[in-house]
């Protein structure tokens, strides 16, 4: 049953962020961006797990996943095929997306959450474009890049409205979960162009390092009902399994 309500509740989350950055003209010539249900079930914890959650949370919470769908959008980019018109309309429908968290935030109004999550997006770009340029040096250096990329956000929405103690299983299960998904093959985060292979060694020490901080998370999460911890544990299990 609680499978059942988990998934149903992502499944609503979703259909509104989509919703929300509907346009016909992006859809035609575009089409439509897929928003990633892992990531929704990180943000919408604190209401699975039965916590206040009110319309400006849930407002402040499709923001968010407007500002994923800009990402994806802009990260699928070929940048060896840029200047095509298919490339061009893409980055644009990326940058409409964006423009949506702030119509939303501001409908509430919610100008410190609109003020922390630009800065936020700043600081992802802003490493992005390092990373794309230059791999990380070391196990510490790959773990705080994919943590900015992959959880910042969501950490920040977390910290904002009062959800601070779901940080640290946030931030760690984002960031295993990247590796996961098997992009430690390429150059930088969410970015699947590069063809530098990144070093197995820093990525497997990386996955290590994550995995002790996981744990120690999921640990302390006495204020997680225990069907959550479950779903999270079988979210990073596979890997570690993998790693054994």
């Amino acid at each position: 049953m609680e499978t059942q309500k988990i998934k149903l509740h992502i499944e609503n989350y979703i259909g509104e962020v989509e919703n929300a950055i509907r346009e016909p003209i992006v859809d035609r010539d575009v089409g439509r961006i897929t928003i990633d249900a892992v990531k929704a079930f990180i943000l919408l914890l604190p209401m699975l797990n039965g916590e206040r959650w009110n319309n400006r949370l849930h407002t402040a919470s499709i923001a968010v996943g407007a500002v994923h769908a800009a990402f994806d959008a802009h990260d699928s980019i070929n940048v060896s095929d840029a200047t095509s018109k298919q490339q061009q309309l893409t980055v644009l429908s990326g940058d409409y997306f964006s423009g949506i968290h702030y119509r939303l935030l501001a409908s509430l109004p919610e100008f410190g959450f609109i003020r922390s999550l630009s800065e936020t997006i700043g600081q992802i770009n802003e490493t992005k474009t390092i990373f794309h340029d230059q791999l990380p040096d070391g196990p510490e250096k790959l773990i705080e890049t994919v943590r900015i990329i992959e959880a910042g956000c969501i950490t920040d929405f977390l910290y904002t409205f009062g959800f601070a103690q779901y940080v640290p299983l946030a931030s760690a299960a984002l960031s295993l979960l990247w590796f996961e998904e098997g992009n430690a093959e390429c150059n930088s985060v969410s970015d699947k162009r590069s063809r530098r292979t990144m070093n197995a060694a820093d990525a497997d020490h990386a996955v290590f390092q994550l995995h002790a901080e996981m744990q120690e998370a999921l640990d302390a999460a006495d204020y997680l009902q225990p069907f959550l911890q479950r779903k999270i544990r079988n979210l990073v299990t596979p890997l570690i399994g993998k790693l054994n």
